[in-house]
């Protein structure tokens, strides 16, 4: 143990600092509320943790306001069901996060995605059509460039009113966002209850 109190070993000669996402915490690093919010969706999840819960759930303040702001685009969200784990599914596979995919294709399944089409989100390309095909097209732009071209636009906005198309930019935005901190902070995917 360092002087910080945090857990450290050497890899390849540096020091490492165990990030917030590898260490279960408990009622103390969470404070109550935030443990059990953690151990309640994991228990709805079918899950050991709920790593996300448990990682930002570390900022107290930041993971209650965090909490309410995600739950507004997914589950309550402007987007269809579906096509919201689409977007998200396929953010997941553009970041490189685990964590996101696999929380997300049992979320997909749930509401009625197709294994295919949850398959379909990691390919090089999505595969989608029409409406699904420019929402996701717009997707891989975004997570790429951070923007959307005017062709892609134009046939986005013959899909989607103004509240959509914001909800959409901000979904894709905050699962973009999330997957970064999640690698970064070193979050496992969660592991199967009795596993």
């Amino acid at each position: 143990m360092n002087l910080s109190g945090r857990e450290s070993n050497a890899v390849d000669g540096v020091s490492r600092i165990a990030r917030p996402g590898e260490k279960v915490p408990g009622v103390r690093e969470l404070g109550v509320v935030n443990h059990l919010v953690a151990r309640i969706g994991a228990r709805v999840q079918g899950t050991e943790t709920m790593g996300v819960f448990s990682t930002i759930g570390r900022a107290r303040r930041l993971f209650k306001t965090w909490l309410v702001y995600s739950a507004t685009m997914m589950p309550f969200g402007y987007l269809p069901r579906k096509e919201t784990e689409l977007v998200i599914l396929r953010v997941a596979h553009l970041k490189g996060s685990e964590y996101e995919a696999a929380h997300h294709r049992k979320l997909g399944a749930s509401v009625g995605l197709t294994d295919g089409q949850i398959e379909a989100m990691s390919g090089d390309s999505h595969g989608q059509t029409r409406r699904w095909g420019v929402i996701l097209d717009a997707v891989d732009q975004i997570v790429a460039d951070g923007e959307v071209d005017e062709q892609t636009w134009s046939a986005l906005a013959s899909y989607l009113s103004d509240r959509e198309l914001v909800a959409l930019v901000m979904l894709v935005t905050n699962y973009a966002g999330l997957a970064t901190a999640l690698s970064v902070l070193g979050t496992p995917v969660d592991k199967a209850r009795g596993r």
